[in-house]
C-alpha cells in the first residue's frame, strides 16, 4: 500500500534508497537507487533509453516511482511526461518541493566524490614526497 504524504516527517522517506532488489535497472545499464539518481539519469539518457521505458502504452519511470519510491503525486505527473526533458524536471521540482518541507536535502553525492578525490590526491601527493625523500637519503 503507498504512503501517503501528510506530515513534514512523512516526507523524507521518499528520498532514501530502495533496497537493491527494488532498484531500477534502466535500459542504458545503469541502476536507480533514489529520486536523486533518477533525476540525474534523465538529464544525460539519450532519447532512445527513454524511448524504450516511456512508450505510448506504459511508463516504467511513473510505475517505479509510485509502486517502489510511493510518490503518487510524482507518478501521476510522469505519467502526463511525454519527454525526458519534462520528466527531468518533474523529479527535479518534486525532489526541491521534498526537500523544502522536510527541512533536508538529499544527498549531495558530487561534493562527496570531489572531497574523497581532494583527499585521494592530498594523501598520495605526501606519500609521494616522502617514499622519494627516502629513496634520495638512502642511495
Amino acid at each position: 500500500m503507498a504512503r501517503k504524504i501528510l506530515f513534514s516527517k512523512d516526507i523524507n522517506p521518499i528520498l532514501m534508497d530502495v533496497v537493491p532488489k527494488h532498484e531500477f535497472n534502466i535500459h542504458m545499464g545503469t541502476s536507480i537507487k533514489n529520486l536523486q539518481e533518477l533525476a540525474e539519469a534523465l538529464e544525460i539518457m539519450n532519447d532512445g533509453a527513454f524511448k524504450h521505458h516511456v512508450t505510448k502504452d506504459r511508463n516504467d519511470f511513473s510505475n517505479w516511482v509510485r509502486n517502489v519510491i510511493e510518490d503518487i503525486s510524482l507518478s501521476k505527473n510522469l505519467l502526463k511526461a511525454k519527454t525526458r526533458e519534462k520528466s527531468f524536471k518533474l523529479v527535479s521540482q518534486r525532489i526541491k518541493q521534498i526537500e523544502k518541507l522536510s527541512g533536508h536535502p538529499a544527498r549531495d553525492k558530487t561534493g562527496f566524490f570531489t572531497n574523497e578525490l581532494f583527499i585521494g590526491l592530498l594523501l598520495g601527493l605526501i606519500l609521494g614526497f616522502l617514499i622519494s625523500a627516502i629513496i634520495q637519503g638512502l642511495i
